[in-house]
Order: C-alpha cells, then structure tokens, then sequence
C-alpha cells in the first residue's frame, strides 16, 4: 500500500488543476491528482489505493483539494501560497483515520456544510463588530 503523500483534487477545470500544480511545482510539493465523477462514490480509501470506478457518477460544483499524509507546514505553505498566487479557493481538508472510510460523495457533502456555517459565523462576527 502506497503511503507517500498525495494531494487529491476535486471540481477544478483543467486550465485550473494546471495554474495549481505550476504552483506546486513552485513550492516543491506533490503534484494533484483529479478524482474523477466515477470516483466519487468510493470511500476515499478506494480512490487511493485501488484503480475502481463506480457505475453511477458523483456530481458536485464544490472545489476540494484533500491531503493524503502531507506534512502540516506543506500544508500551510499551499494554502497562503494558494491565496496570494490568487488561485481557486477550494475547500482544503485532510484524510484522517474516521473520513478514509467515508464515500468521498459523503465526504464532500459534510465538508460543504462545515465550509458554509463557519462561513456564515464569519460573516455574523464581521457584521457585529461593524
């Protein structure tokens, strides 16, 4: 089983995932991978480590970039990196022991509605100090 790191992407157009690992290769972390519709439905632990493919598609318009034992200050380093280079801004989350065996549909489902209400918080915050 291949434990390097990886960096999975997920809902990037093409010109997109390209402006993003020229960023990678910048900052010499691991190129992305694009999990693919046919993947979606597969816990996470499939897309990574197997060659499977779903029958049905998953669909989403969610941009996520998710880390596969990629060291904390690589991490840090693409996402100020990401936002000065002034990149897409995807939903930055990693593999951890309880979301490997999740369906990545599932996983992209729970992490939007996380994104939306720490969202919505920062918006309540910023509007109460104004």
């Amino acid at each position: 089983m291949d434990t390097s790191p990886r960096i999975l992407m997920w809902g990037f157009s093409s010109e997109e995932k390209d402006r993003f690992d020229a960023f990678l290769t910048e900052i010499c972390a691991s190129p992305t991978i694009q999990i693919e519709p046919d993947q979606g439905p597969l816990p996470v632990h499939e897309i990574l480590f197997s060659d499977k493919r779903a029958e049905e598609m998953f669909i989403s318009d969610q941009k996520v970039l998710l880390f596969f034992n990629v060291p904390a200050e690589v991490i840090h380093g693409i996402m100020t990196g990401a936002k000065k280079k002034d990149l897409p801004r995807p939903i930055y989350a990693m593999v951890t022991k309880e979301n490997i065996e999740w369906s990545f549909s599932d996983l992209v489902e729970h992490l939007t509605k996380e994104h939306e209400f720490m969202q919505k918080k920062l918006k309540e915050r910023r509007e109460g100090k104004h």
